[in-house]
């Protein structure tokens, strides 16, 4: 459905190879699939996820959609306009309305058309699924809502649009416990099979369970690409280092490693209180 082809980018023309943000990286999604992206702080995640959200033209390469060329003409292809859509890192990086209302409506009015009643039956079920008090807010400005409204506003914004290509920059940032694991879930109850879904993330615990693919990034390279269990049994020090594993793969992984554990190296808690209580008996039996 959507791939980034060779992608190589630099923020400044002409600016030395150390400069480059992203190198020859490729990475796609196909319909009813979720490609997890990670990899430590300056690594070319959002940059590569402002390309494929057809936000940034990259320096070198190709994003298609369909088939089609993102960025086969001077401005974002139109017909790509609404069937993909990117919720950013920072919420208020992309506010541009003086109320929360004007800010959810715009795209729904301008971008699909819909009407009133069409908007409010909409928005009230996507901020009822978020659990955003909707009325409360409404008249509000985005800028003046703390870290976690303003997250929910930008969430609700690109989950009423149904885009066929869903982008989440670090969607669970400034939100409390309750609200990562419900929004995670339900991200994953949307995801449907004639829609794709990329998220970028630090923290892979409520993502890596249901992700289709996880690609990992490190100073603009891909180090690893290939499924959750591939990533969880990998050895590779380059992936190891620039990844932040849940701890219980971490645990699961090492009891591996050390031949304590035949596997599978796991994040499911009772598969891996088995491993560590078999390990323990293992010790013990020495």
């Amino acid at each position: 459905m959507l791939k980034a082809i060779d992608i190589s980018h630099t923020f400044e023309a002409g600016s030395a190879p150390s400069r480059w943000a992203l190198r020859s990286v490729t990475v796609g999604v196909e319909a009813g699939e979720t490609v997890l992206i990670t990899g430590p702080s300056g690594s070319g995640k959002t940059t590569l996820a402002r390309i494929v959200a057809g936000l940034e033209r990259p320096s070198q390469g190709t994003v298609r959609l369909k088939g089609e060329d993102l960025y086969g003409t001077e401005q974002r292809s139109t017909s790509a306009s609404g069937q993909v859509a990117m919720a950013f890192q920072y919420p208020e990086r992309q506010f541009f309305a003086d109320s929360v209302w004007e800010e959810l409506r715009w795209g729904l009015h301008l971008g699909l058309g819909l009407d009133e009643e069409a908007i409010r039956t909409r928005l009230a079920k996507v901020a009822h699924e978020l659990d955003l008090p909707l009325e409360a807010v409404a008249r509000r400005s985005p800028r003046q809502l703390s870290s976690g409204q303003q997250r929910k506003v930008a969430l609700v914004s690109v989950l009423a649009l149904e885009p066929q290509v869903l982008v989440l920059d670090e969607p669970l940032t400034g939100l409390n416990g309750r609200e990562r694991r419900r929004l995670a879930e339900l991200l994953r109850q949307r995801l449907r099979q004639d829609r794709a879904m990329v998220v970028i993330a630090h923290e892979l615990e409520l993502f890596l369970p249901w992700a289709t693919t996880v690609a990992v990034l490190a100073a603009g390279r891909l180090v690893f690409h290939g499924s959750p269990q591939e990533l969880a049994a990998t050895g590779d020090p380059a992936v190891l280092s620039a990844v932040s594993l849940p701890p219980l793969i971490e645990i699961s992984s090492s009891l591996k490693r050390h031949a304590l554990s035949e596997g599978p190296v796991s994040n499911e808690v009772s598969i891996v209180l088995d491993q560590v209580r078999r390990a323990v008996e293992k010790r013990d039996l020495r």
